[in-house]
């Protein structure tokens, strides 16, 4: 019987149960500078925010989304990829930049304000020449959530440092927002290929797929966004893809980036625009090259068009003009709309829920990854009952389970009918890991009232994992459900 039975108080989490292996797995290489070195790094990373790799194919959109998550314009975006050192924008009280070198060798780059400008470029700069950047920022957005933004898979600097080491880098990030125009068979070869090791198999929890620039699939007319969301279905229902995802979103990151620096003067030459007929509009934005070098209407100079080309694109010019004319020019109705369209709150929404409120779950996998990795790179003699703790605890991982099926829930791979789907979410602990929020009790319920309910939900959830009417994809979800209501029981 352990400790925590004796005393009555509940047994550690998978968290600290990972934790304290790690400790256990450093101590044991302490003879070995480097690993046991490597190690406490992981073990420091605990009580740091969570790290979230922000990757995909080169101009996917990085930059932008990365301004958005973080709610200021610190990551610069261009017209090309040029990207080629991975850049770490993290939470500090004073705006600072550090360049590390490829050994280690760490120089401060003396700034006052992050400027997009100089950041891009330090970004220029060759991987054998600066290996990583550090931006810290007093943004609120970077509190919470560290952003590590690498150059495309397939862009120069990938292709002469080797995939292997940007795979290396999603191994020490906690999760992992990969972006791509329009999934192709190598972004899908890349993300199984960084989910290979046991503990990512395990627990396929730490991916969202984001089908970037969205407002561009098809012909990027006005039928794009739902295209896109037609294409992202598919993907989502997609076996390989579902083996390291849940979420697959389109997303318009542009759009929404636009959305929020929209001012009160581009609404006025929006107006001009959606003041058209509706046919000599869509005409006019047949292209890119039309919309530029056409005088119609006359006030509006080329330089004018030019600039709103490259800060909304032609489906958002397009888009923004159809709002308008339907009721939408008030610049406060317009901006919230164009942020909808775009799927930025989708997106933020699902990084919440699948990487902020369940971070515990992500670290405790970033931790047993790394146990997993010294142990398979340097076995020794003696290593037995580290690797037997380490299986232990992979194979009673339930946290990895309600993460995996919450997310399905939310992105719609598995469905639950009626009041189950929301039963389900709430006793996997959507709402709050609490006892008494997953069972939806108040915080004045007694203990005797607490037993009672979890009661019953164990029986109902214990009924629909046999229900032999229910296929198996349902029932495997009532079992996940009905463990969370044995643990409710048990606690």
């Amino acid at each position: 019987m352990s400790p925590a039975a004796h005393t009555g108080e509940a047994p550690p989490g998978l968290l600290q149960q990972a934790r304290a292996l790690l400790i256990r797995t450093m101590t044991f290489y302490r003879d070995d500078p480097r690993t046991a070195s490597w190690l406490r790094e992981r073990l420091e990373r605990i009580d740091e925010p969570l790290r979230i790799a922000v990757t995909g194919r080169v101009k996917s959109g990085k930059s932008t989304l990365i301004n958005a998550l973080v709610g200021a314009d610190l990551a610069p975006s261009d017209a090309e990829e040029r990207t080629q050192v991975n850049t770490v924008y993290q939470y500090g009280p004073e705006p600072r930049i550090t360049a590390y070198t490829p050994h280690g060798a760490a120089q401060n780059v003396p700034v006052s304000t992050l400027d997009p400008g100089t950041i891009r470029d330090l970004q220029r700069w060759r991987p054998d020449e600066v290996a990583r950047l550090v931006i810290d920022s007093p943004s609120p957005g970077l509190q919470a959530i560290t952003l590590i933004e690498t150059p495309g898979v397939s862009s120069s600097a990938v292709k002469e440092t080797g995939r292997s080491a940007l795979a290396q880098i999603l191994t020490e990030a906690d999760a992992v927002l990969y972006l791509t125009r329009h999934p192709h068979q190598t972004d899908i070869q890349f993300l199984q290929s960084a989910h290979e090791l046991q503990v990512a198999r395990r627990a396929p929890i730490n991916t969202i797929l984001a089908l970037s620039r969205a407002d561009e699939t098809g012909s990027g007319s006005s039928d794009a966004m739902p295209a896109a969301d037609k294409v992202a279905r598919q993907y989502r229902d997609e076996p390989r893809v579902r083996s390291f995802a849940q979420y697959v979103l389109p997303v318009a990151g542009l759009l929404g980036q636009a959305a929020a620096t929209l001012s009160a003067q581009d609404v006025d030459v929006l107006a001009e625009l959606a003041r058209l007929p509706a046919e000599e509009r869509e005409n006019l934005l047949l292209s890119a090259d039309r919309f530029v070098n056409s005088t119609t209407p006359e006030t509006i100079p080329a330089a004018t068009r030019q600039d709103l080309l490259r800060r909304l694109g032609r489906f958002g010019v397009e888009h923004a003009t159809t709002l308008i004319a339907g009721g939408s020019g008030d610049l406060k109705k317009l901006r919230s709309a164009l942020l909808a369209d775009s799927r930025l709150n989708d997106l933020q929404e699902a990084v919440h829920q699948q990487f902020v409120e369940r971070q515990e779950a992500l670290r405790a996998r970033s931790v047993l990854m790394a146990v997993d990795m010294v142990l398979r790179a340097n076995p020794r003699s003696g290593a037995q009952q580290l690797r037997g703790e380490f299986e232990r605890l992979l194979a009673n991982a339930h946290e990895w389970d309600e993460l995996r099926l919450l997310s399905a829930l939310h992105s719609g791979q598995v469905r639950l009918p009626g009041r189950e789907q929301e039963a389900a979410e709430r006793l996997l602990g959507a709402f709050g890991s609490q006892r008494r929020t997953r069972l939806g009790l108040g915080t004045d319920t007694s203990e005797a009232e607490l037993a009672d309910r979890a009661g019953e939900a164990l029986v109902r959830w214990r009924l629909l994992a046999t229900d032999p009417m229910q296929d198996s994809v349902h029932r495997e979800a009532a079992r996940t459900v009905l463990r969370s209501c044995e643990r409710l029981i048990a606690g």
